[in-house]
């Protein structure tokens, strides 16, 4: 963060409430347990594929990238510059978010499709029990069983009591209607879909409105309805992911591109206006990083909104608010990662490092920069801390809070270990400031945005990298420092089979 200003939080921590038995199967009674009037408000912002450098809180923001309200977030408490998603690709990442856990666990495959088991609890969940009320608002994408409001990966099936949003891997931003959902032939794709939003667990048609504005608009009806707390809101927009170009009129004039016609049938199936426009053709590279801008603008705006509707409300002081992307950006979508190489889909430091800011006056510093590893694994047991909820030792959770270590500007206990991934046939393991690491670049010939992606070094290859010293993982290590490579291969396959000895404890549909 370009301010250096350090703030002394305003109070201490919140007692610890003794809530053990919190964290046990899904199918205990869920009763709801009194609730200290202290405990923080909790807002968790889930951006979709925004860049690393798409934050312009950060010294090495984008060029032309403007995010005043996130950097409203930021100047409120902690800007992360090492933060750490579980996976390059939204599913698996959000699978690890909301539990806690490495979400290779109970994926055999460890890619795409995660899912959720009945076994395992989410943050919702343990958050509900404890007398929070809870909302999801936008997307939710665990890779599988879309479209369905009687699953395990359905919000009202883990934890939330109220849902507006839609359940697949992307959505149309302005077809959010039952009309255009009937008169397209494929309207129910997971990328590619279209047409009415579930409102709890029944569709609903909207019609006049862009995704963005009314995901805001209903969480600040939550906010609003909830205003003597506590309360816990997800609020997962689908910005800034693909179909990156609708974005409403006034965001098109200011960044100077076209508008280009929404879909109708007439134009065939969805899915081909889908990639259409998720390519360099139709649309070129620098129209590409404008859109994207629009987007992200659109973004940061209503963003604010929010923001204002805490404050207004008086909740501002003891909410607890975390803004993360889910993975990488995507450069097909005109994100930027730099200085940082590769992007969403690889396990280069584009893929898995991520923006990411936390807020808290009450409980935490003001305009603090945090330089140490983290993970998104921390943050389910941030957010227990924060609500004053004892994590049990058997809870299996693969982080720790960061609420002491970011007042002590101290490394976090899991950031003493090292961090696995593993991603179809990439993965990555960091121990301090070291990367082992096998990636992929994704930049092919028929969709290449070029102008800004920073390919890896070594594609294709077993690297290690000084993080510290080469972010952007140029230089190769491996022949000058063989035994660190080596020891650093036994503690990824030591790893691997720990997950693969845990498979048969999740239980899945």
């Amino acid at each position: 963060m370009k301010k250096k200003i350090l703030i002394k939080p305003i109070l201490s921590l919140f007692s610890i409430i003794g809530l053990g038995t919190l964290l046990g199967s899904c199918g205990q009674k869920e009763t709801a347990m009194a609730v200290d009037k202290k405990q923080p408000n909790i807002i968790l912002i889930v951006t979709d594929d925004q860049g690393y450098a798409d934050l312009s809180a950060y010294d090495h923001v984008s060029k032309y990238c403007e995010t005043p309200n996130m950097d409203r977030i930021a100047d409120n408490g902690v800007l992360f510059y090492n933060a750490y998603v579980t996976a390059p690709v939204c599913s698996p990442s959000r699978a690890a978010i909301y539990t806690g856990q490495y979400q290779e666990k109970w994926d055999p495959k460890m890619a795409w499709a995660s899912g959720l088991p009945h076994n395992v609890n989410t943050i919702a969940e343990v958050l509900q029990k404890a007398g929070y009320t809870t909302a999801k608002i936008g997307k939710s994408d665990f890779g599988t069983n879309y479209h369905n409001a009687q699953v395990r990966e359905f919000p009202l099936q883990h934890g939330y009591q109220s849902f507006v949003g839609f359940s697949a891997h992307a959505h149309d931003y302005f077809l959010l209607d039952e009309k255009t959902e009937i008169s397209t032939p494929d309207p129910y794709g997971t990328s590619e879909s279209l047409g009415r939003l579930f409102v709890d667990s029944t569709k609903t048609s909207f019609e006049d409105t862009y995704s963005t504005e009314l995901f805001t608009d209903k969480a600040i009806e939550f906010i609003n309805k909830n205003n003597d707390g506590p309360f816990f809101l997800d609020l997962s927009y689908n910005a800034v992911h693909h179909l990156i170009h609708e974005v409403p009129d006034e965001y098109l004039k200011k960044w100077n591109v076209k508008k280009v016609a929404n879909y109708d049938s007439s134009y065939g199936k969805y899915k081909e206006y889908y990639w259409d426009y998720t390519q360099v053709g139709k649309i070129s590279d620098e129209e590409m990083r404008k859109y994207f801008l629009a987007n992200l603008n659109c973004l940061d705006d209503n963003i604010g909104r929010l923001l204002d509707a805490l404050e207004a409300a008086g909740n501002m002081e003891n909410t607890m608010i975390l803004l993360v992307s889910d993975n990488g950006g995507e450069p097909l979508a005109g994100a930027n990662n730099l200085p940082l190489s590769g992007s969403k889909y690889t396990m280069h430091e584009g893929g898995i490092r991520v923006p990411m800011i936390l807020s808290w006056p009450n409980g935490l510093p003001k305009e603090k920069d945090y330089n140490h590893r983290v993970s998104t694994l921390d943050i389910f047991p941030t957010f227990m801390e924060a609500a004053g909820i004892d994590i049990p030792k058997d809870a299996a959770l693969d982080g720790s809070s960061l609420i002491a270590p970011i007042k002590e500007n101290k490394a976090s206990k899991s950031a003493k270990d090292p961090l696995f991934f593993q991603f179809g046939n990439q993965w990555a393991v960091i121990d301090q400031n070291y990367k082992l690491v096998f990636a992929n670049d994704y930049n092919p010939k028929n969709r290449p945005i070029t102008s800004q992606i920073m390919l890896g070094a070594h594609p294709g290859k077993v690297a290690l990298y000084n993080l510290e010293a080469d972010p952007g993982e140029r230089q190769n290590l491996i022949e000058q420092d063989s035994l660190r490579a080596q020891e650093m291969q036994s503690l990824r396959e030591n790893w691997l089979q720990g997950m693969k000895g845990k498979y048969g404890n999740y239980k899945k549909d």
